[in-house]
Parts: structure tokens; C-alpha cells; sequence
């Protein structure tokens, strides 16, 4: 066999390789339809603006702040998760493949130094929705509403079976209104009915977070903490002044190299 034709058939070879590599990865990405919104080691960091504790011990006990999602949640605290990992596993209870995401979470604090984080957390979604049951419902931890879903969230959201005290809002924002009536949960729990609203962003995560009794009045207030709007400008403007340094320093060089030159 001529080199010529040892060459050929190597090239072959390796456009057979990297086809078959290609259908392979196709093929595996479409396994799973849903993805994460986020990225690993990004900071997620959410601002409570609004907590009437009073009125939350009356609602739902005093021992609402001691579990979930609003475990020391006060007015004025911070929340802030770190992404350690994020993919795709069967749950093998159901023979179904979830998203998972290994999130390490400071509770609500309002120090300017986090420390070490609260708890190590692995946060779960059902890749297939139909497999969640019919009236299917997210009261079982505090505060009723996830604070991240998989993307696209509007489809996601608009595929799940929710019970009736649920109405989603998937045309612009993404949005979880929750009614929860007196005596929903337990006797006494809560005292009256609770109204909760839930916007997320095109991440999937939760970017406001309502919960108000009737009369529109507010008892908890939650914001996704984002970039202030001056930050980009700021941000673009000292990189535009960082290389107008740069531009006038080498004009300055070769100025100063033609006049050497010259003499």
C-alpha cells in the first residue's frame, strides 16, 4: 500500500471518528430537554426588603422561621447560594431522571462578611413533568414556591400539574400566583388566607417574592439581588478610559522614540 493511499485511508478514518463522536454528543444532549439557568460557582444572592415577623407568628406559628427557606428571615438580611455543581441523575424511586443542583447556602444574614456557609443542599427537578402527579403541589417546605426551575421556565412551568391553588402566568414573566386559604395547611395554619406572588427570571430563578393577606397587605418582600443599572456604564466607561491610557502612552513612546532618533 503507497503512503498516498495509507494517508487517505487515515483521513477517513478520523472524519469516521469525529461523526460518530458528533452523533454521540447529539444524541446524549437530547436525552434531556430541560437545562440550568446558571453556571457552576456562580453567586445568587437575594435581598429581603420586607418581613413583619408579628404578623408571620400569626399566620403560621413562631416556629416559621426556624425551617426551609426563611430560616432566620428578618428584615434587611441577605441569602446567598454558591452553584458546587449542577446535571442530570436517575432517581431511581421512580425510574425517572431528575436536575439536580449542589447548592451551598448562607442563610439570611446581614453580615458584609458571609464566612462559612449554613448547609450544603442538593435542590431537584423532574426532567419529564408528566411524571409529577396530578394536583401536584410545592407547600411541603417554606416558603410554597421553589426559588430556581429548569429553563425554558415558562414552558416548564406551564407543563406541571399543579393543584388548584395555583395559577401560573407563563406569557411574559414567568409568574406563580399561590392562594392558600385558612386552616390550608393544619388547623390554624395559617389563620387566614395568604396570597403569594412569584416572579422568576429567563434563569428560572426567582427574582421577587410576595407573600400578603388580604387588602394587599405585604408581610414578606423578597428581591433577587442584580447588578445596579449604573454599574455596566461605570463598568464600560473605566475600560474605555483603561485603554485610551494605554492608546496616549504608546503614542507617547513612539514620540518620544522618534525624537531620540531625530537627534
Amino acid at each position: 500500500m503507497s503512503i498516498r493511499d495509507r494517508n487517505l485511508y487515515a483521513i477517513i478514518f478520523f472524519i469516521s471518528i469525529s461523526l460518530l463522536s458528533f452523533a454521540s454528543d447529539a444524541m446524549s444532549s437530547e436525552d434531556y430537554y430541560y437545562e440550568f439557568g446558571f453556571d457552576l460557582e456562580d453567586e445568587l444572592i437575594w435581598n429581603c426588603r420586607v418581613c413583619d415577623k408579628n404578623k408571620m407568628n400569626g399566620l403560621f406559628g413562631e416556629n416559621w422561621s426556624s425551617v426551609g427557606l426563611f430560616e432566620n428571615l428578618s428584615q434587611g438580611t441577605k441569602m446567598k447560594w454558591q452553584i458546587n455543581g449542577n446535571g442530570w441523575r436517575q432517581n431511581s424511586t421512580i425510574n425517572s431522571t431528575e436536575l439536580y443542583a449542589n447548592v451551598d447556602i448562607w442563610m439570611w444574614n446581614n453580615e458584609e462578611s458571609w464566612g462559612s456557609y449554613d448547609y450544603n443542599i442538593n435542590f431537584t427537578h423532574l426532567d419529564d413533568t408528566s411524571q409529577y402527579p396530578s394536583e401536584y403541589t410545592l407547600l411541603n417546605v417554606i416558603p410554597f414556591v421553589p426559588f430556581w426551575f429548569p429553563v425554558p421556565i415558562s414552558e416548564y412551568i406551564g407543563s406541571l400539574k399543579l393543584s388548584g391553588i395555583y395559577d401560573i402566568d407563563n406569557r411574559v414573566l414567568p409568574t406563580l400566583n399561590v392562594e392558600i386559604n385558612k386552616d390550608f395547611l393544619q388547623p390554624d395554619y395559617p389563620s387566614e388566607r395568604v396570597l403569594i406572588i412569584a416572579f422568576y427570571n429567563t434563569d428560572g430563578i426567582l427574582s421577587s417574592f410576595k407573600l400578603y393577606t388580604s387588602g394587599n397587605v405585604v408581610v414578606i418582600d423578597i428581591e433577587f439581588e442584580s447588578l445596579p443599572i449604573y454599574v455596566l456604564p461605570v463598568t464600560l466607561g473605566l475600560i474605555g478610559a483603561f485603554f485610551i491610557a494605554i492608546i496616549l502612552y504608546v503614542k507617547k513612546q513612539r514620540n518620544n522614540k522618534t525624537e531620540n532618533t531625530s537627534k
